[in-house]
């Protein structure tokens, strides 16, 4: 321990300022994310994307980097494993041009974050997540108009047009949402296949893991690798989705995504000009909720959020 502590002072105190200057002088932004979340993966593109508009040369660490494969914007891509020393090193010469993609809120030790979302102790809680896990890097982003990007190689398209066999036209959709982290970003289970069952002329493509509920009357595409995933996505005519993941996907392709917004987190958290949000939220005692456990938000969205409401709304939206 002592050691580590040791090392982290050197390169901190004497290492950090050198190397950060001489990426400087050479025009390169080097940005880190390493984490569970692949949605934050998804959404750091819209940020590599407007930092290329300043004729940057990024070089990127990613424990996702199959997310960043083929990317014009990227000039080098760096996969690295969860636990690595590589991480190590990041953390302790961050600066000027070495910049981690997160915000300062998520680890700030006067902040019961296993309680809340990090969101909750942002000064300015109405923005997007991209803008509040970036707005550090001091490059003068432009964050009106995020746009999420993923890009396929001719040989990719043609082999999961070949192995992935899809109808001429389709709607995607997703039985639940992911509940490590949060249990408040669910709708109802029957109310996902209410949809289904309502716009039965559709044809329904269900992605996710096989772990996860089957809808009725939908084909399955389960346990698909996230370019695939993508790759289905970008094939489609519209979304329904919850806040995550494939909300982020849908920007990467401009598709139409009815979103259904539980109220965990403001709109302007996730929202993107491809959605249409489903939500009732202004009638909720706790919206925003931000509360990683909160006994009534569940009870109060399903009050608010009727099935009826959700396809009228996508009716008229079709």
């Amino acid at each position: 321990m002592f050691f580590k502590k040791f090392f982290s002072f050197l390169l901190r105190s004497f290492l950090s300022k050198f190397i950060n200057n001489f990426f400087k002088k050479r025009d390169i932004v080097l940005i880190f994310r390493r984490g569970s979340s692949i949605g934050e993966n998804v959404y750091m593109t819209s940020v590599i994307r407007e930092i290329s508009k300043n004729k940057k040369k990024i070089f990127l660490f990613t424990n996702y980097g199959q997310l960043f494969l083929y990317n014009p914007r990227i000039s080098k891509l760096y996969n690295i494993r969860k636990k690595n020393f590589i991480w190590f090193l990041l953390s302790n010469l961050k600066g000027e041009s070495i910049l981690e993609f997160k915000s300062k809120h998520e680890t700030k030790e006067n902040h019961d974050v296993k309680k809340k979302y990090f969101l909750f102790f942002h000064p300015n809680n109405k923005i997007h997540l991209a803008q509040a896990l970036s707005e550090h890097f001091n490059i003068g982003l432009n964050y009106r108009n995020l746009k999420n990007e993923i890009f396929f190689s001719e040989k990719e398209v043609a082999e999961n047009e070949r192995d992935i066999v899809l109808p001429q036209k389709f709607a995607v959709i997703h039985s639940t949402t992911k509940k490590l982290f949060t249990k408040n970003k669910e709708w109802k289970l029957e109310g996902m296949q209410a949809i289904v069952d309502h716009f039965y002329k559709i044809n329904w493509i269900q992605i996710g893991l096989s772990s996860e509920p089957k809808l009725k009357n939908c084909i399955h595409k389960l346990d698909l690798d996230l370019r695939k995933s993508a790759f289905i996505i970008s094939k489609c005519d519209f979304l329904v989705t919850y806040e995550g993941l494939f909300n982020h996907l849908a920007s990467c392709f401009n598709k139409k995504n009815f979103l259904i917004h539980t109220g965990f987190l403001p709109e302007s958290a996730f929202n993107y000009k491809n959605n249409i949000l489903l939500e009732k939220n202004s009638n909720m005692t706790c919206y925003p909720c931000y509360d990683i456990e909160c006994e009534k938000h569940n009870k109060n969205c399903l009050e608010n959020l009727t099935t009826e409401y959700v396809l009228d709304r996508i009716e008229k939206n079709l």
